[in-house]
């Protein structure tokens, strides 16, 4: 690989440089380009062994990254390796070396109260109604009775949900007495309805929640309306139970254990394009037939070769959001409903305002400064991103609910007030220019830490983390000599490191 890198190379080059990675599905992807003596970078593509490199390494069927240096002398250096990888756009040069990945931190879902309401929304009874109704006015607009699958036999249907391991709302029950799913004619809201076997055998999570997804800032946010839906990092959620799908990986589902304002039985979307937070659809099935039944009644819906599609709002992760807000300032005076504040270029900033905010989760803000911070006590804020010329921390001391910080400082930042965050998780620091970044041997709740090379080499102390990042420039050697420092138990895996030179000519 190297040696095809150098043959591979342009004229004046100074280093090669390539980055990938395979992801356990066999999908990959990485960055690679060619160093100029003048500072510049040139494309450079994936040589050529890397897929025999994957199947080598015993790695084809999991994560593997490989980072490997090439200079034109011949010399070359490589990382490879399941526990280290290097995190996505924006921050892509960043190291992330997952020690512990079984060690998550908790999710604001698990903190959460149930419903103050326990009882489903939907009526069975009326849900048939509903359903009845829907699809005789479908065939009259149609011209014809659209063929359904017709129920499991009734001992079929108790079997299957006696073996489930989950629950279903009694309106959705009631409706697999009337049909088994539909056949991929897309009943709800253009979304295929599953048979009742499969609604209650796969359950179509498919997402597994990793360190490599950013789960501290992931988490910050919260679904609309606030409280119906708990926060939950898309669908770990058992209770999350889909019944229609739709061709782009997303699925209707029923919420069994919603958030304090939510119903048992309510409907969301969650899947691929509803990651990290799932879409408030109606409190219950039995809602969401009512309003296709009143846009078939309004004549809400055209109809095209044979197909129907009716027109009935649903929230998509293609709306405009409310619910984030970026700008430069200022900060809009009514901030009720934002849950996200990114301010770019700041040069002096008021937040006041933000004290109006009551499901503001996450602040980032980027420029010169100054701001006052204060305000920011007032609310419920659990990420923050300050890449500003100074921060004063004591302006947040004794913050009941950050628990992720990343600074980036041109003047030295004290970090002694980080003690005084009950909540705090994960401090990324390598921007900063810290007066003493010891203090962090002192945060015993800490899971991840992200320093610069030059940062991690002043630590004496490594605090026992789940997840470790390097950040900035450095070379293989140097992340050989950052990933020694740390005690990785069985499952976190390790790493390799190789350096040789495939020709002898200077």
């Amino acid at each position: 690989m190297a040696a095809s890198i150098e043959a591979a190379a342009p004229e004046g080059w100074r280093r090669g440089r390539l980055c990938t990675y395979r992801g356990p599905s066999g999908g990959g992807g990485g960055n690679s380009f060619y160093e100029m003596a003048d500072g510049a970078e040139q494309g450079c593509i994936v040589p050529q062994g890397a897929k025999e490199l994957y199947a080598l390494s015993g790695a084809s069927g999991d994560h593997l990254t490989v980072e490997l240096t090439v200079e034109p002398s011949g010399r070359f250096e490589a990382v490879l390796s399941q526990a280290i990888t290097r995190k996505p756009y924006p921050e892509q040069d960043q190291l992330l070396y997952v020690l512990r990945p079984d060690q998550l931190p908790v999710q604001p879902g698990a903190e959460q109260d149930g419903p103050s309401d326990p009882t489903p929304a939907g009526d069975p009874e009326e849900a048939v109604r509903l359903f009845r109704q829907y699809v005789r006015k479908r065939a009259d607009i149609q011209g014809e009775e659209e063929l359904l699958p017709p129920p499991l036999a009734a001992a079929e249907r108790a079997a299957l949900l006696a073996d489930f391991r989950g629950e279903l709302p009694p309106d959705l029950v009631a409706l697999y007495g009337e049909a088994d799913g539909d056949d991929e004619v897309g009943l709800f809201h253009g979304h295929p309805w599953f048979g009742l076997e499969s609604t209650t055998t796969h359950l179509h999570h498919d997402y597994e929640w990793k360190w490599t997804d950013d789960p501290l800032w992931a988490m910050a946010g919260e679904a609309e309306p606030p409280g119906v839906i708990r926060r939950w990092v898309s669908s770990p959620s058992p209770n999350w139970i889909p019944f229609a799908t739709s061709t782009g990986g997303d699925y209707l589902a029923v919420d069994m254990d919603p958030g304090p304002a939510g119903r048992p039985g309510q409907v969301i979307r969650v899947g691929r394009n509803y990651h990290p937070e799932p879409a408030y659809v109606a409190d219950s099935v039995t809602t969401m037939l009512r309003r296709h039944v009143a846009a078939l009644d309004r004549g809400d819906y055209w109809e095209e070769d044979g197909y129907l599609d009716v027109d009935v709002e649903i929230p998509s992760y293609l709306d405009d959001s409310k619910t984030h807000w970026r700008g430069e300032g200022p900060i809009p005076k009514k901030p009720h409903r934002i849950h996200t504040l990114v301010v770019d270029e700041v040069k002096s900033l008021d937040l006041e305002a933000v004290r109006r905010a009551p499901y503001m989760r996450a602040v980032m803000l980027f420029g010169e400064g100054p701001v006052d911070l204060r305000p920011l006590l007032d609310i419920p804020l659990e990420a923050l991103r300050l890449h500003l010329d100074a921060v004063d921390l004591h302006q947040l001391a004794g913050h009941p609910t950050l628990r992720v910080v990343q600074l980036s400082t041109k003047q030295p930042v004290d970090l002694s007030a980080l003690r005084t965050f009950p909540r705090l998780e994960g401090l990324e620091l390598s921007g900063a220019i810290v007066q003493d970044v010891g203090t962090v041997a002192d945060l015993s709740g800490l899971l991840s830490l992200t320093l610069s090379y030059e940062q991690w080499q002043e630590l004496d102390e490594v605090p026992l983390l789940a997840a470790a990042g390097l950040g900035g420039e450095s070379t293989l050697s140097q992340v050989n000599e950052w990933a020694a420092r740390f005690e990785v138990n069985e499952l976190g895996g390790g790493y390799e490191y190789f350096e040789g030179r495939f020709h002898s000519d200077d």
